[in-house]
């Protein structure tokens, strides 16, 4: 938290209302953080997927026509 926003907190609001904003912010930055995980978590089971699927034999099938 910026000092300005800490200042800003304490100065005026009122006590309940800052403990109340206070563990909102740990909350929602804990939702937060376990979202980002998620998310990294994700993106890299998609990276193994395209890892995987370059991987792979390719069939050529050539339809050459020779008379």
């Amino acid at each position: 938290m910026t000092k300005f926003k800490q200042w800003l907190y304490n100065r005026f609001l009122p006590a309940w209302c800052r403990d109340n904003l206070m563990e909102t912010n740990a909350r929602l930055m804990a939702a937060n953080a376990e979202q980002k995980q998620e998310i990294n978590r994700l993106n890299a089971y998609i990276d193994g997927l395209h890892t995987a699927m370059r991987a792979q034999r390719r069939i050529a099938i050539r339809n050459e026509v020779k008379p």
